[in-house]
């Protein structure tokens, strides 16, 4: 079966529901300016969304980089060892250990799902079936994923996305825990990683840039954190539109009369006179009274000075127990694990002595 035409005229959810529907196999080739895409089945089932012919632009590469299954480092050198052994992406990622055989499996589940949902997004290009059976590739993981699944999870994100976004309307917001709120037990995976993020400091780009999360999960746990008020707005978006103050009409200009002159003299003489309190009399009584109310100087302990810093930690060994179910080994795991910036782990864990028996810690000034 050979297809092709305008996404103006025959939608994407169409195509991907008629393909499903005759249980074809082929590649669906899509093109919306320099943008190209792939999508293969397999009797119906969606296999891949990654072109072996376009190696620059595999999809699966950016999604494990970004859901950190995967550092720039590491990709540099599987890409040296692709362009070397002319191996696939799929086969060096198993052999070098990088990813087990399930976690593969998984990731080319989840990165076919966000790039589906991302396809939908295109409302104008051009679209190509080839229905052959032999063009459909071989990976050393290979996935069979239901099309009317994938579709309609993917019709979904994009529903829930808008309404997600006006309450997240920001990439600037901040968000922070909830004073005394108790996460749930049970949290999704999405949640229990992004949750430790928010500390009312990094604004939302980071939040979803730090939590290897797609940016429709990590908006997703998110939203739902803020409505079982977990965690709250500390800083919100700035108004659309901001009320200019409104400007002071022009003074009207008095009439002349013969008493202008009079009221000018008066008003030298008080200048003159408010000039001379402010160089000799206020000056005189100023630093008397500054002497008489002065209190004794008394240097402030550096503990008492850092009291913030000091209800944040207590604040991050709270947050690390909810979610980890037990205080960590030290103070500098915070800092490694994302509770707190990790200068500030480090400072606090040269500052106290920190003792935790899993259940309790106790913390005392040095």
């Amino acid at each position: 079966m050979a297809l092709q035409g305008n996404l103006d005229d025959f939608s994407l959810p169409e195509i991907l529901q008629l393909i499903s529907v005759q249980q074809k196999s082929g590649v669906l080739k899509l093109t919306a300016g320099d943008d190209v895409a792939v999508v293969f089945f397999e009797a119906g089932k969606i296999v891949s969304t990654r072109d072996r012919r376009r190696n620059a632009r595999d999809p699966l590469k950016p999604y494990l980089v970004r859901t950190g299954h995967l550092t720039e480092a590491q990709l540099k050198q599987i890409e040296t060892i692709e362009a070397e052994s002319r191996r696939e992406l799929t086969d060096v990622l198993l052999s070098g250990n990088y990813l087990s055989s399930d976690g593969l499996t998984q990731a080319l589940e989840h990165q076919i799902q966000d790039t589906l949902h991302q396809l939908l997004t295109w409302k104008t290009g051009s679209y190509h079936f080839s229905g052959d059976s032999r063009t459909v590739p071989k990976f050393a993981v290979n996935v069979r994923l239901n099309t009317e699944g994938l579709l309609m999870e993917s019709m979904r994100r994009i529903d829930e996305i808008v309404r997600y976004r006006e309450t997240l309307s920001s990439p600037a917001m901040v968000l922070r825990p909830k004073p005394l709120a108790m996460p749930p037990k049970e949290m999704s995976p999405q949640e229990r990683r992004i949750l430790p993020l928010v500390d009312g400091l990094r604004p939302l780009r980071d939040l979803v840039a730090q939590s290897k999360l797609v940016e429709f999960e990590a908006f997703e746990a998110l939203h739902h954190l803020l409505d079982l008020g977990v965690i709250e707005v500390s800083l919100g978006a700035a108004p659309a539109k901001v009320t200019p103050i409104a400007a002071e009409p022009p003074p009207v200009p008095a009439r002349r009369t013969a008493n202008s002159f009079l009221a000018f003299a008066v008003a030298i003489t008080s200048v003159a006179a408010a000039f001379a309190i402010a160089f000799w009399v206020t000056p005189a009584l100023l630093s008397r009274a500054a002497r008489a109310a002065a209190p004794a100087v008394v240097a402030v302990p550096p503990e008492i000075a850092l009291v913030d810093d000091a209800a944040r930690v207590s604040l991050a060994l709270e947050t690390y127990r909810r979610v980890r179910g037990e205080y960590p080994p030290d103070l500098e795991t915070l800092g490694v694990e994302g509770y707190l910036p990790a200068p500030m782990a480090r400072a606090a864990a040269r500052l106290y002595q920190y003792q935790s028996d899993g259940a309790t810690y106790s913390r005392v000034l040095r």
